[in-house]
């Protein structure tokens, strides 16, 4: 984990080394290790380090090659490490150190920005070419890493958190209301914009080139959507699996130190737990390498202690255990002064005390089961894939394990309605969608202010055409779009900061770039076979799991915690008045309607209503404060 920034004056004014040394300042606690800076006229580039590595130890950022004319500040870690280093080798290139820094920087020097897609791990970085007098800003696919920038009068200005950006603004910010539109819509779609107008991402997958003659953006990796991989039997796919999952297990425990896994209960971080078990069993890692968190909810709907108790008998190993219910969750304007952003959810909050007692033991990483979700759980537009092929028996087999399946998760009940999006709505194009949403407003929900909506273009924000590989079957197609998701974007972005203030890196071995280009490819029956969902991981993963976890249908259910959020904003009684209804953002009895129907026990609003309400947050501090606040 490091913290970035950067200048470079288009017009080539020489950068102000003491505004970047600012900036770097705001992201400190990205970087206990000690940070510096590099300056060439009208560029400047700052690293704050945080070392996670055995490799990283001793590096010192900004790097610059051997002809001092490229330099590199990079945010990231390579887990392809071998792979990238054979492959310079092979090309003449005998790397200085062996950091991953100086890898990216070698393979740029050797391949220009087509490194990008050798390049297996989380980072963002920048590359200032003075050969080329260009700089080259990149992202990883997921986005698991951060990269904000801003152009003003000439300039180009990047960091790694929002709140850099915004004290370079010459006054108060005035919001992007396009995406304050997706907020309130509890549909994030953007992936390059932000709640800022004039303050941009770089998107997940892509590289920025700035020269003076402008900005382009390119996507360097996707999804070969070609790709398909079939096997002679289950055995066979779940052999190929379990080596690629192991793998990037495996090389996500490369540390300074213990590396803290958190350990949920569910399938996905079971299975993480299991994998590490049986690579410090074979001696691959160190028996002191590894150490096990957890925490214990009350609810009952997030009480996973007894599968939890079951993997820690699988392996004999201890798992340390926090009380969730002592965790302190600070108001939601306080989050908002202090991150110049958007507030956490609600659900991130328990999991800081893991991550604090995890740095206090000496851990500086933690590994997450996020991913498995996204990439095995599989979807119901394999109804819709049934039906094209007109496979009218096998759909109605499907459609009856689906239906069983959801009721076994625990999700709301499912409707006629439902069903025929399953089946039917994947197989309409796009354009004939997109046409009936805006004829009939669709997307806009009804507590958005009819005027603000039409302002924006809200429709078509939410409804954008999506622009994808054209894959085999439209299961995949659904599952692809994880890839383009704002909300994806936005929570990693989340996630990052949460752990940032707490010098903290997470890793996730199931957002391993090898191991969802294995996922996009496999057939559906993979994911998901009659009532089981992520069928490949559980045959994949059996002698790493207890057979209660194996068979375990669903997960806990963490969404009472925002109910408790929404109720502590409204404890006090709503303001008379949102500032958002005031400027016309929201119709007037928008939070009162919502709020009834969450306390009638409907909880389909209560995403709805805590993102209208934070959003209220972030608005009435970052933009609309007076005195009375």
């Amino acid at each position: 984990m490091s913290g970035l920034a950067g200048i470079y004056c288009l017009d080539g004014r020489p950068a102000d080394v003491g505004l970047l040394r600012r900036m770097i300042a705001t992201v400190a606690h990205r970087g206990p290790d000690g940070e510096g800076d590099w300056s060439d006229g009208p560029v400047a580039l700052a690293q704050c380090a945080g070392h996670t590595t055995p490799e990283s130890f001793g590096e010192k950022q900004p790097l610059v090659d051997e002809t001092g004319v490229i330099c590199l500040a990079l945010d990231g870690r390579v887990d392809n490490r071998e792979a990238l280093a054979e492959w310079l080798r092979s090309r003449g290139v005998v790397p200085r150190t062996p950091s991953d820094a100086e890898l990216v920087l070698q393979a740029y020097a050797l391949s220009g920005d087509e490194c990008l897609a050798r390049i297996v791990g989380d980072f963002a970085l920048a590359i200032w070419d003075g050969r080329r007098r260009r700089l080259l800003c990149a992202r990883d696919p997921l986005g698991i890493r951060p990269f904000y920038y801003r152009v003003a009068a000439g300039t180009f200005l990047w960091g790694s958190e929002l709140r850099q950006l915004v004290g370079t603004l010459p006054g108060r910010p005035e919001p992007n209301e396009g995406v304050v539109g997706e907020y309130l819509s509890n549909r994030l779609v953007s992936v390059d914009e932000t709640l800022y107008r004039g303050i941009s991402r770089v998107p997940p997958g892509h590289a920025l080139i700035v020269a003076t003659d402008g900005i382009r953006a390119r996507r360097y990796w996707d999804i070969d959507s070609r790709r398909e991989l079939r096997y002679r039997d289950d055995d066979e796919y779940a052999e190929h699996f379990l080596e690629l999952f192991r793998d990037a297990v495996h090389c996500r425990l490369r540390n300074a130190g213990p590396t803290a896994i958190f350990l949920s209960g569910g399938l996905d971080s079971s299975s993480i737990v299991g994998a590490a078990a049986s690579l410090v069993r074979e001696g691959r890692v160190p028996i002191d390498g590894v150490e096990t968190y957890t925490l214990d909810f009350s609810h009952p709907d997030a009480d996973e202690r007894r599968w939890v108790d079951d993997v820690a008998g699988r392996w004999g190993i201890h798992v340390h255990r926090l009380d969730a219910d002592r965790v302190a969750i600070p108001p939601l304007a306080d989050q908002v002064g202090e991150l110049q952003d958007f507030p956490d959810v609600p659900t991130a909050h328990p999991w800081g005390l893991l991550y604090d007692e995890a740095r206090r033991r000496g851990s500086r990483t933690a590994i997450w089961g996020y991913g498995g979700d996204e990439w095995l759980t599989g979807t119901p537009a394999h109804s819709a894939d049934l039906l094209r092929r007109l496979r009218l028996g096998a759909l109605v087999r499907q459609l009856r394990d689906d239906l069983r399946t959801c009721r076994g998760l625990g999700g709301p009940p499912v409707s006629v309605n439902d069903v025929l999006q399953w089946c039917v709505r994947p197989l309409v194009p796009d354009t004939a969608k997109r046409l009936v949403r805006r004829l009939y407003h669709r997307d806009v929900p009804p507590w958005i202010a009819p005027g603000f909506a039409r302002r924006v273009g809200l429709q078509e924000r939410l409804a954008p055409p999506i622009v994808a590989p054209a894959f085999p079957t439209l299961a995949q197609h659904a599952i692809y779009g994880q890839l383009r998701s704002g909300w994806s974007v936005a929570e990693y972005e989340m996630v990052d900061r949460f752990e940032s203030r707490r010098s903290m890196e997470s890793r996730y071995p199931f957002n391993d770039r090898r191991v969802i280009e294995f996922a996009l490819a496999l057939p559906e029956d993979q994911r998901w076979r009659g009532t089981e969902t992520k069928f490949i991981l559980r045959r994949a993963a059996r002698d790493l799991l207890p057979p209660s976890v194996a068979r375990r249908p669903g997960k806990g259910d963490f969404t009472y915690l925002f109910a408790e959020s929404i109720e502590r904003v409204m404890r006090d009684g709503p303001r008379p008045r949102l500032r958002l209804t005031d400027a016309g953002l929201l119709r007037p009895d928008a939070v009162p309607r919502i709020y009834r129907r969450v306390r009638a026990g409907e909880s389909q609003w209560l995403g709805p209503l805590w993102m209208i309400l934070a959003t209220e947050c972030w608005y009435r501090t970052m933009i609309a404060a007076s005195p009375e606040d």
